[in-house]
């Protein structure tokens, strides 16, 4: 049985959304939640939680649509 990743992280990705990063995230895990900032000055950032046995793989990813911050696995 392959161990699961609760992944808590915010993304700062331009040009993007939360159904278009959701959709590139979809086949990593499940309980994936995608949300944008509410905050006007950050608006090209989306809080992500999810549940992956692939953290490395959904890391990966992320940085190609942008800048990873504020990361928690647990």
């Amino acid at each position: 049985m392959t161990e699961k990743y609760r992944l808590e992280f915010i993304l700062h990705a331009q040009n993007s959304s939360p159904k278009m990063i959701k959709s590139s995230l979809a086949e990593f895990g499940n309980e994936l939640v995608v949300s944008q900032s509410q905050d006007q000055d950050e608006k090209c950032d989306y809080k992500v939680n999810m549940v992956t046995d692939e953290p490395t793989l959904v890391f990966d990813l992320c940085a190609q649509l942008g800048r990873i911050r504020s990361m928690r696995v647990v």
